[in-house]
């Protein structure tokens, strides 16, 4: 399968955590996009790889849903791109963290 075919979902968030409340609606997304099967790349940057730009967009209106009757304030942001522009991606300073080595790279069907 082509690397352009794989999709990634990336979501960034920045949200207060001023209040006890506030800090359980920033746990709240972590845990719903942990249960969605994201990886978190960096704080507050979560991503997910998915099979097809169709499931792409179905998890993305997903999580649009969840966040419109969850969450109020904050700035949340997603972006879609391929699996070969996240293959293309500069790391400037540090190194892959362990969860983005052991991502997959492609899905094996049989």
């Amino acid at each position: 399968m082509s690397a352009y075919r794989f999709m990634w979902l990336m979501v960034m968030f920045d949200m207060p955590t001023d209040t006890k409340k506030a800090r359980k609606k920033y746990r709240y997304l972590r845990g719903e996009l942990l249960k969605e099967g994201y990886m978190m790349m960096q704080f507050s940057i979560y991503i997910r790889s998915f099979h097809s730009y169709e499931s792409t967009l179905n998890g993305k209106k997903r999580l649009k849903d969840f966040i419109a009757s969850n969450i109020a304030k904050g700035s949340i942001r997603m972006i879609m791109f391929t699996d070969k522009q996240f293959g293309n991606m500069d790391i400037i300073v540090g190194t892959k963290e362990e969860n983005e080595k052991n991502a997959p790279k492609q899905l094996l069907l049989f």
